[in-house]
């Protein structure tokens, strides 16, 4: 038992306050000392992670985009209606509608802000500024991330489509019905081209649905009449022809935009190439298991080796702070925001980092812009996934931030403020009070900036006015930072939260029971994505992989 598990949690609240001090006045000895004495190491953890979730309410959110209508009832005129500002049963316990922090604002507000247009104009790049400390890779990993529990209903947007949690869904679909159709059926394996190395092809080489697919869940034609081929192809502005040989090449994935880059593809085949690794280690193991029970604790094992990597590497990258967290299990369920997991509105809407992203990606020397790389899953064959993984490490994003998100992104920019709009978010100052912060009082304090304070102010009559989705990205931060400081924090109170709170990690659950001995020893063994790249990278391929969200580091 660690000094974590028996320690109050004020006491280790108050001892994480201390150490931020003691990292701000003193040498760089005082990390690799807590660092190397483990008690002290899980005792800082626990606090600083609990004081990271404490700053704001935890669950259950009190509101919700709950409506009173129900679902399958069009909005009268077309026009949404403003969630409920006060609590109900539905609006707490029905996790189809989506959740909020704070209540709507009202009608006349929102009609006083300015036309979408001219805010999605503050956002657009006209040259590409570089991050000076974060990959590609960490713009392509937070896109195939969230695209597992930021789920937007297409027909309804007050719904989402989510499970609510970091379950690789990815690769084992939302429901039993479309793991059963992604399984081979044989030692718990997954179902994969015939090299081992991608997902199996969902069409055949004459672009027609191969059968084993055939009832699979999200090839089902929607409400508004548009198939998958529709939603995942319709965007792409190419020949007839090579339409169809961007169809041939889509995978059978867990999801239905899983096919969406070829970066997306290629972190799904690295965690589909290490779920039938561990039915193989499984297998040895454990001869008279049959195949569900291979297949399941794979899946299990798969999933903590996410959740663990997402804070070793993604969350610490994002946090920038010298201290390093890390996954640990035994505090959380003694707080008070261990509660079921519930995605909030918030959560989505600040997630939309395209400004991340860049104008093209280089692998060997080509050069690959955005319609290139986007549903080609032969450019993925063509290189492989571990190169495309070393090659993006490699390259820089794009720095997080006004004025800098790629055209192409245009329509999903402004559809982020109309989905802001139409649920009434409030302004950003009160979210930065919701928080925990002092809201900022000026354009120029909230910018840091002359210019983009002035067009912010031809926009909006005072920085109170600011819209949520405006302030996250128009805030300022040091290049030495990835995130500006409102959007870190907002990040940190759901990543915690959603991880820690993960069933899988709970003491009643976590053991040999639900990932064996040789499941838990794979966990511990693995801290970082390199290691998972390279213990199932295609033969020949070992020596060149290199995989960080940090530049730096390279």
């Amino acid at each position: 038992m660690t000094v974590a598990m028996t320690v109050p949690m004020t006491m280790a609240m108050t001892l994480a306050d201390k150490f931020k001090s003691l990292v701000e006045d003193c040498a760089g000895g005082v990390i690799e000392r807590v660092t190397s004495e483990p008690e002290i190491h899980d005792l800082v953890n626990a606090g600083v992670i609990s004081h990271l979730v404490e700053v704001t309410a935890g669950r259950p959110l009190p509101y919700s985009l709950w409506t009173g209508r129900p679902v399958g009832v069009p909005y009268a005129g077309g026009v949404p209606e403003a969630s409920s500002d006060y609590v109900t049963w539905t609006g707490l316990t029905d996790r189809r509608f989506t959740g909020r922090h704070l209540p709507p604002m009202d009608d006349a507000a929102v009609a006083r802000l300015p036309p979408i247009d001219k805010v999605v104009a503050l956002f657009e790049r006209r040259a590409f500024v570089p991050s000076t400390n974060t990959s590609t890779l960490l713009c392509y990993f937070a896109q195939w991330f969230t695209d597992s529990f930021l789920r937007t209903d297409s027909t309804d947007s007050r719904l989402n489509t989510s499970n609510h949690e970091i379950d690789l869904c990815q690769i084992y679909g939302l429901d039993a019905e479309t793991a059963a159709l992604l399984r081979t059926g044989a030692g718990g394996r997954l179902r994969t081209s015939a090299d081992g190395l991608y997902p199996a092809h969902l069409f055949d080489v004459h672009g027609t649905l191969n059968p084993q697919f055939a009832t699979m869940p999200y090839l089902a034609q929607r409400i508004d009449g548009k198939t998958l081929e529709d939603v995942v192809l319709g965007s792409l502005d190419v020949p007839a022809g090579e339409l169809l040989t961007r169809k041939q090449g889509l995978y059978a994935t867990g999801l239905e935009r899983g096919n969406s880059t070829i970066l997306y593809t290629a972190i799904s085949s690295i965690f589909l190439r290490e779920h039938n690794r561990l039915c193989g280690v499984l297998a040895q193991a454990h001869p008279a298991w049959d195949d569900d029970r291979l297949f399941q604790t794979a899946r299990n094992i798969n999933i903590v080796l996410l959740l663990k990597l997402t804070i070793n590497e993604y969350i610490n990258h994002l946090a920038g702070a010298p201290f390093k967290l890390s996954l640990q299990r035994s505090f959380a369920e003694k707080t008070r925001w261990y509660r079921i997991n519930r995605i909030a509105i918030e959560f989505d809407l600040l997630y939309r980092w395209h400004s991340l992203v860049p104008d093209a990606i280089e692998v060997g020397g080509q050069v690959y812009t955005a319609a290139e790389y986007r549903f080609n899953n032969a450019v993925l064959e063509r290189h492989g996934a571990e190169t495309l993984i070393a090659a993006a490490s490699r390259q820089p994003a794009g720095r997080l931030g006004m004025g800098n998100s790629p055209g192409f992104l245009r329509y999903a920019e402004a559809s982020a403020h109309a989905l802001s709009r139409a649920h009434r978010l409030q302004p950003f100052t009160a979210y930065q009070a919701c928080f925990g912060e002092t809201p900022v009082t000026s354009f120029a304090e909230l910018t840091g900036d002359e210019t983009l304070a002035a067009r912010l102010s031809e926009l909006y009559e005072t920085v109170d006015e600011v819209e949520f989705a405006v302030g996250l990205f128009a805030q300022h931060h040091h290049d030495s930072s990835v995130l500006p400081a409102t959007l870190n924090t907002m990040v940190a109170v759901d990543a915690f939260s959603q991880i820690l709170t993960n069933p899988l990690l709970a003491s009643g659950v976590y053991g040999p029971q639900a990932f064996a001995q040789q499941g838990l020893d794979v966990i511990d063994a693995t801290s970082s994505f390199q290691q998972l790249v390279l213990r199932n990278c295609a033969p020949g391929t070992e020596g060149a992989v290199f995989a960080s969200f940090d530049l730096s580091s390279g």
